[in-house]
Order: C-alpha cells, then sequence, then structure tokens
C-alpha cells in the first residue's frame, strides 16, 4: 500500500514539472526563435503540434487568426526564462514571461518576450550587453529613447551566429518601483510594424 501511494505521489509530482514550461535562458530562446540564416529570406516554423520544439507553455496548440492586420495569425503562451542564470522572482513565485508569435499563416515574422507582471526584480534600461552578456552577438543600435525616468527603449539590428539579421527592441516601463520589460522581434519585412515614438 505504501509503494502505491508513493508511486501515485510522484506521478502527481511529475505531472505538475510536465506542465510548467522549462527554464531556457533569454539569449537561447531568442536564438531559437530567430530562423536560421541561409541566404534566402524566411520565417519561423510555427511550433503547432510540436510541444518540445520550443520551450514555451503553450495556451493553444494552434493558430489564431487575429483582427489585427499588424499580427495576422498568433500562438501565444509562456516560459520560464533566466537572464543570465538569474530568475526573476515576482514574490515568492517565478516571473512568467508571456511569449506571442506572430506572423501569416506559412510561419511567423516577429515575436515578443514580456515580462508579467510587474516586478521589483526587473530593473529599466536593460539593454543588449546586459541581457546577453559575454554570449557571441554583434549589434547596432539604430534608435533610443532612455532620458525619461519611467519608460523607454532601445532598438537594435541584431546579428546572431548563424542567423538572419533581425531587428530588436528592448522596451520598459516603471511605476510604483515596479518594473517590466519587452523584447519585440522582426525580421526585416515585420520590421514596418515596430513603434519608436518616444513618450514626452
Amino acid at each position: 500500500m505504501k509503494k502505491f501511494i508513493l508511486l501515485i505521489a510522484i506521478m502527481c509530482c511529475s505531472i505538475v514539472v510536465t506542465a510548467q514550461a522549462p527554464r531556457t535562458e533569454l539569449y537561447d530562446l531568442i536564438k531559437k526563435l530567430l530562423t536560421d540564416s541561409t541566404g534566402y529570406e524566411n520565417v519561423g516554423e510555427w511550433a503547432v503540434g510540436e510541444p518540445k520544439k520550443l520551450p514555451i507553455k503553450w495556451k493553444e496548440d494552434r493558430l489564431i487568426m487575429s483582427e489585427d492586420t499588424s499580427i495576422n495569425f498568433y500562438m501565444s503562451g509562456n516560459a520560464n526564462i533566466t537572464i543570465n542564470g538569474k530568475t526573476f522572482m515576482q514574490g515568492t513565485q517565478p516571473l512568467k514571461w508571456n511569449i506571442m508569435l506572430k506572423g501569416p499563416r506559412a510561419g511567423y515574422t516577429n515575436f515578443s518576450i514580456i515580462s508579467s507582471p510587474l516586478s521589483n526584480s526587473i530593473h529599466p534600461k536593460y539593454n543588449l550587453d546586459s541581457l546577453f552578456g559575454k554570449r557571441p552577438f554583434i549589434a547596432k543600435l539604430i534608435k533610443s529613447c532612455d532620458t525619461k525616468p519611467l519608460s523607454g527603449y532601445y532598438y537594435y539590428e541584431l546579428k546572431l551566429p548563424k542567423k538572419d539579421i533581425a531587428y530588436l527592441k528592448i522596451s520598459w516601463i516603471t511605476v510604483n518601483e515596479n518594473s517590466a520589460v519587452r523584447l519585440d522581434c522582426y525580421d526585416a519585412f515585420s520590421k514596418y510594424a515596430v513603434k519608436l515614438e518616444c513618450a514626452k
């Protein structure tokens, strides 16, 4: 009887563990989401029906059509993200990071990674050096908005090894000393949708 109860307890624990998205480093997640450099324009492959392809727990395992034409189709979920090995906390729980892949039915062309909700463990004004550490990348700062105390962004052209050039906007907002960070990443075609207004 004790063995049976122990077996049930182990099974329950394994169900809880598999239901959570596996921990992943931010750099590694972005690298997995960027398309491989082949010399041709590419789109990312949707992860429909492939739950182990990306370290993301999807809300629904299907493409959803958006009424927003700048999004078109999307998939959304959450991930357990670390930055340079650090896990961020919201109270006593790991901070949830929301992920959204967006693009035409043929494949996604851009994605967003958003820390949510606001956390006092996140600090504003993250740049690529502070997010990626010593991992390999080449970047050119295209535009910045970092003189305001409560919100701003850095917008980069980004090249990771063996990946297509991407355009990454890192933005932040602070409310009552709690901050959230958002990363929006675009390919050469979808970068028209990036919003670069600077709050006055």
